[in-house]
């Protein structure tokens, strides 16, 4: 091994942070602005110091990635292509991304800027890899959940199509993957997927029957020890997490893994020393999903820094005496890594004599065309419905309204049954899953090879990459998460995308700007319960209880279950999870916006209703026909009150507030 096959990224909350990374021996670091970034409470950059970060990066051979990896609104499209043609001109080396728009305005109007794809893109799968690599990148940083031997087939793919492979290694797990969580979003409108995650996982909830209190908190991440197995694996980039950790914290963890990274190129025994990684915060450590261990180990029931209970157990403390001697001595350990890190970047100046930069100044953008919206007036909108019970099958023989089947995560083990169900009802189309690992995406595409539907909805990329090479109609899903005109263009403009579902985060206001392109179809959820988040974590060991310590193949097809969890802070969550999928967790209520289809009626061409088997606290007084007729009714003519009167209990508040 040599060490340019290895890039060591680390996290650069602040100035400081970034020194504190270059001092300890980063390859990269990754930062933010002030704005357009998933990290919102750090305190990032402003475009007066970014010259000068820059200047001292590269003088120490150390590369900078700038984050703009949030969902893109509307109203910010101007704004961001002020920034973009600013970062043209620097000597920024690449750009992280989420939102497929600004990929797509990246492409056409700025080349020369590096694209790399961002965990938010929660990338698991070959297809995924195609289609962001048809958006330029360069490479994709893998979902946290993938395990070695996951890792290693796409990062072999990614040799094969010029796309390098970027894993954390370092810092906080989250329980649900990555830009498919909402749960911060349907609270409070502070979105993960806009940088502004309030961690509810991490809150303290009801104790549960198996006498927890933080159900849904995840120790860290830590594959310090597994670095031969990610090198044999062929990953590129080994990312530390942690932007809004502090520099003593960053130089800690990066200088640990730089001499571990130094002892593998030189064929030196790899250390087994933690106790430093140990000494700056943590949550205790696991490496499960990594090792495909995942379950029980890796839960702790404490979101704070874990040091002293570690510290306490490795000197077999068995008095308050020796515990207190104990944070006395990570006191003092801190302080002289404070003092170390201090003393090491105190020489590093960063340039401020330049001129300033302002996102509001004269600045040479491309100008975008003006987007006209297309007209829907005198077209009743199409009805379409999804469904999980091969039961409900059936409804596709009903006239006006189209019936989508929700296909398992776990496709591939239940392929030959699915593709029977569709083969025995013609009208039946498919819906496909966010999720789809290694086996169960190869069982995507044979099933589309099988039986080539004449329309499908995913809500995988990879789904959507793989039809558009088979020639067939596809439709974005609401976990594709589109939020601006330009995330619709390029679906249809770049993928032959038929259409694409408007985010379900976004408020009227927000709304009111997205334009459709000719010839796009908007479908628009206007009934359904509303996914907070998915984890391949299970979520029943800590709530309900479960007999087995870990997850397994057999705990994605047969297990089906439900609870509940209540949240200190607020409302009670639902815990379900269907058979042949992972885990997921849903608002108590469902979401019911009918003000949508008054309000924007020009931009939606698509009703979308989800009558899927998932048991929240909304009361439905009838059955999935009866529904489905009184949405129809309701298109018809515009009566309210069937609907009204069937569907009681619900939840509107996300359509009011937006991110």
């Amino acid at each position: 091994m040599t060490r340019d096959q290895f890039e060591l990224l680390a996290p650069g909350g602040d100035v400081e942070s970034i020194k504190a990374a270059i001092a300890a021996g980063a390859d990269a670091v990754y930062c933010g602005l002030d704005r357009f970034n998933a990290r919102n409470r750090a305190a990032n950059l402003t475009l007066d110091n970014l010259a000068g970060v820059l200047e001292l990066a590269h003088a120490n051979q150390c590369q900078v990635f700038l984050t703009l990896n949030v969902l893109i609104l509307e109203s910010e499209i101007a704004a961001v292509m002020r920034l973009l043609a600013q970062l043209v001109n620097t000597d920024i080396d690449g750009v992280i991304v989420q939102d497929l728009g600004l990929a797509y305005l990246v492409k056409r109007h700025f080349p020369s800027l590096d694209v790399h794809a961002s965990t938010q893109l929660n990338t698991h799968n070959t297809g995924q890899i195609e289609f962001l690599k048809q958006m330029t990148a360069s490479r994709v940083n893998l979902s946290r959940e993938l395990n070695i031997d996951e890792i290693a087939h796409l990062a072999h793919f990614g040799h094969q199509h010029d796309v390098l492979m970027e894993v954390f290694v370092h810092g906080s797990y989250c329980i649900g993957f990555s830009g498919l969580c909402y749960i911060s979003s349907a609270r409070n409108g502070a979105s993960g997927n806009r940088g502004r995650c309030s961690q509810p996982c991490r809150e303290q909830y009801q104790t549960t029957k198996q006498g927890y209190d933080y159900p849904l908190n995840l120790k860290d991440n830590s594959a310090f020890g597994d670095l031969q197995a990610l090198a044999d694996a062929g990953v590129y980039s080994l990312k530390v997490e942690g932007r809004i950790k502090k520099p003593h914290y960053v130089y800690t963890v990066v200088d640990n893994w730089r001499k571990q990274i130094d002892r593998l190129c030189e064929g030196e025994t790899l250390s087994e020393d933690t106790s430093e990684l140990y000494t700056v915060f943590n949550r205790d450590f696991s490496n499960g999903f990594l090792q495909g261990e995942y379950g029980k180990s890796m839960y702790i029931d404490n979101p704070r820094d874990n040091a002293v209970t570690h510290f306490s157990k490795v000197y077999q403390c068995t008095s308050t005496e020796q515990v207190q001697a104990v944070k006395q001595r990570l006191y003092d350990k801190k302080t002289d890594i404070i003092q170390h890190v201090d003393a090491q970047i105190a020489a590093m100046d960063i340039n401020a004599d330049r001129p300033s930069a302002s996102l509001k100044g004269a600045i040479e953008a491309p100008e975008l065309e003006k987007l006209a919206q297309n007209s829907e007036l005198n077209r009743q909108k199409p009805l379409s419905v999804l469904v999980s019970s091969p039961e409900d099958a059936v409804l596709s023989l009903e006239s006006g309204v189209e019936v989508y089947f929700q296909l398992p995560m776990g496709l591939s083990a239940e392929l030959p049954a699915i593709i029977s169900l569709f083969e025995s009802n013609p009208n039946l189309k498919p819906w496909f899953p966010a999720i789809l690992i290694g086996d169960d995406f190869e069982a995507a595409k044979a099933f589309l090879e099988t039986i080539k539907p004449s329309l499908l909805i995913t809500n995988n990329s990879g789904v959507g990459f793989h039809a558009q090479t088979l020639g067939l109609d596809w439709v974005a899903g609401p976990h594709m998460n589109s939020t601006n005109s330009y995330t619709l263009k390029c679906l249809q403009e770049e993928y032959s995308a038929s259409g694409t579902f408007l985010s379900n985060e976004l408020s009227n206001k927000q709304l009111r700007y997205v334009r459709r392109p000719s010839g796009m179809r908007t479908f628009y959820s206007v009934y359904h319960p509303n996914t907070l988040l998915t984890s391949r974590q299970c979520l029943f060991q800590q709530t309900e209880g479960c007999k087995k310590i870990k997850v397994n193949k057999g705990c994605l097809r047969r297990c089906s279950k439900r609870t509940s969890i209540i949240n200190l802070k607020d409302n009670p969550y639902v815990v379900q999870k269907q058979k042949g999928s992972h885990n997921s967790l849903y608002s108590e209520h469902n979401i019911l916006n009918l003000e949508v289809l008054t309000d924007h009626r020009d931009l939606i061409t698509d009703v979308f209703i989800d009558l899927r088997d998932i048991q929240t606290e909304t009361k439905v007084d009838g059955n999935k026909l009866e529904v489905i007729n009184a949405f129809k009714a309701l298109l018809l003519d515009g009566d309210l009150s069937i609907v009204g009167n069937l569907i009681q209990h619900t939840s509107n508040q996300q359509y009011q507030k937006g991110i």
